[in-house]
């Protein structure tokens, strides 16, 4: 019995640790990360669609070594207050070894000339 006990409770301590290894949060001030494969990144940024500007993957079309697998918004204001800035987020899983830059844009959505910040993510899978 004691035997069972133990081995449970090591499993579920190696699972806990395993699933927290999967996923590593990247700040707005951080813009470099090691991945091994299968491992997930969310990478996060302030925003303030209220203005109409949106955060957007500009090279999406080219990257290879990490697949873009969902992105969500965050209200970070109190319900009903307009002009606040909010977080979105964007999640990547590592596919390939590799370093792949990831080329963020802060801009109205399809006019290019309103962009008026940029934002480079380095990764790094091993």
């Amino acid at each position: 019995m004691k035997k069972l006990l133990f081995i449970s409770s090591l499993i579920l301590i190696l699972s806990g640790c395993q699933s927290q290894k999967k996923m590593i949060s990247l700040d707005r001030q951080t813009d470099a990360v090691t991945l091994k494969k299968g491992q997930t990144v969310e990478i996060a940024f302030t925003t303030n669609a209220s203005l109409g500007y949106w955060w957007t993957l500009a090279n999406k079309d080219e990257i290879t070594v990490v697949d873009s697998v969902g992105n969500r918004y965050e209200r970070t204001a109190p319900e009903g207050m307009v002009g606040a800035a909010s977080l979105r987020y964007w999640k990547f899983e590592a596919k390939k070894k590799g370093v792949e830059t990831l080329h963020f844009v802060y801009a109205r959505e399809n006019v290019e000339e309103t962009t008026i910040k940029t934002r480079d993510v380095v990764v790094t899978v091993k």
